[in-house]
């Protein structure tokens, strides 16, 4: 296929994405067979930015703006994924998407918080969108950690981004103070790494369902205390 023809995929994909509010989107080659994926040689990464407005009242206690946004942005990230499916099933691809999901592991791993969901960062590091933070978080240049994350999985032609395959986080470990669980190792993630070299999951989980029922899995105080991402309003 011609650069040409690529290029027209590519704002085709875009095109869709951004008519179903999905912020940044990357490609990335499935020629590996990541785990728990289908066998389809190219994978769509798809974020969409968590409102900063939603991180708020973490510090305080008040998850509750947090879960709601959580929620509102699975659900886009589920309807966008299932729209891009249909519509590059109608020019005649095969597709499927795997939806967002609360958990996920750190690219190539093989060590899932969830069983039998596949693993969004992969995607999104071998696309090119980012990197995975000390305490697991996956990081974008652009949004930080206040995304979500879906992909889609096609036999469409893209060009593909370059993977990300090392941390970019430097010296900065305003998520590994923010943690109450202690969670972060502070090392530098590189790909491969598993998730327990970077991020002690049992803590973090401890401390999660330490807090009220109706904050389980809602502490975020990682997410809001890393400055990618950051703007004034946030």
């Amino acid at each position: 296929m011609s650069a040409r023809e690529r290029g027209e995929n590519r704002v085709f994909v875009d095109d869709t994405l951004s008519r179903a509010g999905i912020d940044l989107w990357g490609a990335a080659a499935n020629a590996a067979a990541f785990t728990l994926a289908p066998a389809l040689p190219t994978a769509i990464s798809l974020l969409a930015r968590i409102d900063p407005q939603a991180l708020g009242g973490l510090e305080h206690g008040d998850a509750g703006a947090y879960r709601a946004e959580y929620k509102h942005l699975n659900a886009r990230l589920d309807a966008a994924a299932d729209g891009l499916v249909t519509a590059l099933r109608d020019k005649g691809h095969r597709a499927s998407a795997a939806a967002a999901t609360i958990y996920s592991d750190l690219p190539d791993s093989g060590d899932w918080l969830a069983a039998g969901v596949f693993a969004h960062k992969t995607a999104a590091t071998q696309a090119g969108l980012g990197w995975i933070g000390k305490t697991g978080l996956f990081v974008s240049p652009e949004a930080g950690p206040k995304v979500r994350l879906a992909t889609v999985f096609t036999d469409l032609k893209l060009d593909v981004g370059v993977p990300v395959t090392r941390g970019r986080c430097g010296s900065c470990h305003g998520c590994l103070d923010a943690c109450p669980a202690g969670a972060g190792r502070d090392v530098t993630w590189q790909a491969g790494m598993t998730r327990d070299s970077l991020f002690d999951a049992a803590a973090c989980e401890k401390h999660m369902d330490s807090l009220e029922a109706d904050e389980t899995h809602t502490c975020g105080l990682c997410v809001a205390a890393c400055p990618f991402g950051r703007t004034r309003s946030s």
